[in-house]
């Protein structure tokens, strides 16, 4: 866009990109003058090193405001040498230090003059002196160390935001390398040493130095890792975010935060909490409470969702309602158990969430034909994705459960031959249970959530409506026998099977016996008082397969850990090897416990295959 400056304005422009107070300007004016020659953005933003987005910047400020984007008329005092010869006028030379500093500085003044708001270093500066006093038994820093964290931090804030909305731009190594009033030459090195290990809003580390003494090098890192943790609570750069409390234990923090970002600000510090699990072997976990009344869920949905006590299904409701009901009774139960569930201190919460995902999961196969396939869809992808993310940390739990349980019933001298096993088993579930928390953080979710609460909330909603000329059976009443007798028999078509049934047929047959007894559960309020002992006989069966399908993956797991030792043992001095024996009698339990479960199914089958079941549920159901 040639002719952007007037001539009165091309000299004025001219002169600040000669003699202009600071690089920025004469890199300001710089910008001006390759436009007006014609350049396009892209070829200016080579010459300049500035982002596009900024060269844009100050071609739309001065077409707004004109010659007043330069402080004041440039002078002739500053005198900056001209380019060396080919390298021209508008080509960015050898970096020209920005200014002149003067012989005594204190940070106040370099602050001062290069900060246009103090607002986010003095957040940052809070966080990170919260989290230095909270861990003061973990890091042993000086006292001193807590103000050197504060200008590391004030360091940081003008680096980071340098170029940016009109900020000064800021070189920090001049201030770095020159003498600073209150400040030893060592506690300088280690302000540097700690920026240095930071990295700016676009991932890039900060330009700062790195070379420290040996002995400073933890403190430094200490005093790193705080502030990245710091910084990471304020990834939404919303400065909303703050420390609610921190719970320090020798081999667990716990730094529980709020505000309206807290839930990704929490993500980003967690992972930015990595630097500091590795300098001393602590694990750290940031996480801010979520209350389901601040779900972004309609408050009357949600009030009427908690108050459920029981589905609530009569027999003569259409099935769609039934439907309807069981799902929002399942999804008041889901609810219920996720702030404990991201807390993470009881696993019952997690078992009970993720039972509450599958019933509504198999009760969308059982009510299925009676609502649009189109408006349901969206919400049993949004359940599979909760139930996979939750499953993989439950099934975890239940693996560390039962080696703890094998382990307790060993003599005291053997309970520590499987350690490498339960601590490789307890970092894939901590890397689970991340995933899971980053998913009920999610956007995905959180959407999911808000949808299938109005949706449930609508009587009616989604409901399929048969052709006006077609009579077929609707209500509860009518449709319950035909499921629960079409469920139940699908569990005895394997009865000819069994005697030779393999594993995979008796994991398919777990899945129809859970289908089964969800079945009858959904419908208990509406049966005989005899449905009970109906379920209680499928609960037993369906637990005996679902032992058997516990010890079969562990077989499985095991076997693969066993090769991977093997792997791995070529790697050890052979003097220094491990024995495997624990891992290899730990395997032999669970084939032994395998085994058992197999060789008495038919026995358990005969208990549920007798004529008082089927007697039970047909009095059950003859009350429809």
């Amino acid at each position: 866009m040639g002719g952007l400056l007037k001539p009165e304005e091309r000299q004025e422009v001219e002169a600040q990109a000669r003699r202009g107070a600071t690089q920025t300007i004469r890199r300001r004016a710089r910008v001006l003058l390759l436009y007006d020659e014609g350049l396009q953005t892209k070829a200016i933003t080579e010459r300049v090193k500035l982002s596009p987005s900024r060269t844009r910047y100050w071609r739309q400020a001065f077409q707004a405001q004109g010659l007043e984007i330069f402080p004041e008329p440039a002078g002739e005092a500053a005198v900056v040498p001209e380019p060396a010869p080919g390298e021209g006028q508008t080509s960015e030379a050898e970096p020209v230090q920005a200014e002149s500093i003067p012989e005594t500085l204190t940070v106040e003044e370099f602050y001062r003059r290069y900060a246009t708001e103090v607002g986010r270093a003095d957040y940052l500066i809070e966080q990170a002196l919260t989290l230095f006093d909270a861990t003061q038994a973990t890091h042993h820093l000086a006292a001193d160390r807590r103000k050197l964290l504060e200008i590391a931090a004030r360091l940081h804030e003008l680096t980071d935001r340098s170029g940016e909305d009109g900020a000064e731009e800021f070189d920090p190594s001049p201030w770095l390398d020159h003498p600073v009033a209150g400040l030893s030459a060592q506690q300088q090195e280690l302000i540097g040493a700690v920026t240095g290990r930071l990295r700016d809003k676009k991932g890039r580390r900060m330009p700062a130095k790195l070379s420290l003494r040996p002995a400073l090098e933890q403190e430094a890192l200490a005093m790193a890792a705080l502030l990245r943790m710091a910084l990471g609570l304020d990834q939404s750069r919303t400065q909303t975010t703050t420390i609610e409390a921190v719970e320090h234990r020798p081999d667990h923090l716990r730094v529980r935060v709020r505000g309206p970002h807290a839930l990704g600000d929490a993500r980003a510090a967690q992972k930015e909490a990595r630097m500091w699990e590795q300098l001393f072997q602590q694990k750290v976990e940031v996480f801010a409470p979520v209350d389901v009344n601040a779900a972004p869920i309609d408050p009357e949905d949600l009030d009427s969702l908690l108050k459920l006590e029981r589905p609530g299904v009569e027999p003569g409701d259409p099935l769609s309602e039934a439907g309807r009901k069981v799902l929002r009774y399942h999804f008041a139960e889901m609810l219920r158990h996720e702030a404990g569930t991201r807390l993470g201190e009881d696993i019952e919460e997690l078992h009970d969430m993720r039972v509450a995902t599958r019933r509504m999961r198999a009760a969308f196969e059982i009510f299925k034909d009676a609502f649009d396939k189109k408006v349901i869809k969206p919400h049993l992808k949004g359940l599979r994705a909760a139930g996979r993310a939750l499953g993989r940390v439950r099934d975890l739990d239940v693996f560390l459960e039962k080696a703890q349980r094998y382990l307790d019933s060993l003599p005291p001298d053997q309970r520590h031959g499987l350690d490498q096993l339960l601590k490789a088993w307890s970092e894939e579930r901590d890397a689970d249970r991340a995933e899971m928390v980053a998913h009920l953080d999610s956007p995905d979710y959180l959407n999911f959530k808000r949808k299938f609460a109005a949706f449930l909330n609508t009587p009616g909603a989604g409901a399929r409506q048969p052709p006006a000329d077609q009579i077929e059976p609707e209500l509860v009443r009518h449709v319950v026998p035909v499921l629960v007798y079409t469920r139940l028999a699908a569990v005895r078509a394997y009865e000819p099977k069994l005697a030779s049934a393999s594993i995979d047929q008796l994991h398919a047959l777990r899945i129809e016996f859970k289908k089964l007894r969800y079945t009858v559960e959904f419908f208990k309020e509406v049966m005989g008082v005899e449905a009970g002992a109906v379920i209680a006989d499928i609960k037993g069966l369906q637990d005996h397969l679902g032992d058997l399908n516990d010890a079969d993956v562990a077989c499985q797991i095991l076997r693969e850990f066993l090769d991977n030792w093997e792997n791995r043992e070529t790697q050890v001095p052979l003097s220094e090897r491990s024995n495997p024996e624990p891992l290899v009698a730990y395997l032999a339990a669970k084939h032994a416990e395998r085994h058992h479960l197999i060789v008495t199914f038919q026995e358990a089958w005969a208990h549920f295959d007798r004529p008082e079941f089927r007697e039970n549920l047909a009095r059950a159901i003859s009350v429809l």
